[in-house]
């Protein structure tokens, strides 16, 4: 006999008044034998287009998985990091960990503006521009800048 299952409505309200904050703890609740019939251990395959949006929803935790995540364009997040005045990259990191780090902005902006990515440097607008991101002249046409 198949098991059946709550609403998705009725069994994230359940798993919500758990307070459980991540996925381990989700699953060592499974494991406690605490968990309910009508409750799915696997909510993400039961209620898969019947209102799963991640785990972050299904606890209650607000976090969404980076890959879900809508973050701001470039252009914008450039601007508004540069606004910040980080001296290096260790700035930017500690601002990332600290829970200050608006959702709009990605952890690795490296990875998410592939196309834009010009550095860290330049990421924080330090100045600095790594060699790896700058276009050198070929011998050819520097040459012809100096001689007439």
């Amino acid at each position: 006999m198949k098991t059946q299952y709550c609403s998705f409505n009725d069994a994230r309200k359940f798993v919500h008044s758990l307070k459980l904050k991540n996925r381990n703890e989700w699953w060592d609740y499974c494991k406690s034998g605490k968990k309910p019939e009508y409750v799915p251990k696997y909510p993400e395959k039961t209620y898969k287009n019947k209102g799963w949006n991640g785990v972050g929803d299904w606890l209650g935790t607000g976090m969404i998985a980076p890959q879900k995540r809508k973050y701001w364009k470039f252009e914008k997040a450039h601007s508004f990091v540069r606004s910040l005045k980080f001296s290096n990259s260790n700035d930017w990191s500690k601002y990332s960990k600290s829970g200050k780090k608006p959702n709009f902005l990605p952890f690795h902006p490296e990875r998410t503006y592939k196309k834009e990515w010009k550095g860290m440097s330049d990421w924080l607008g330090t100045g600095k521009i790594s060699a790896k991101y700058i276009q050198f002249l070929s011998f050819e046409e520097a040459k012809k800048l100096f001689i007439h």
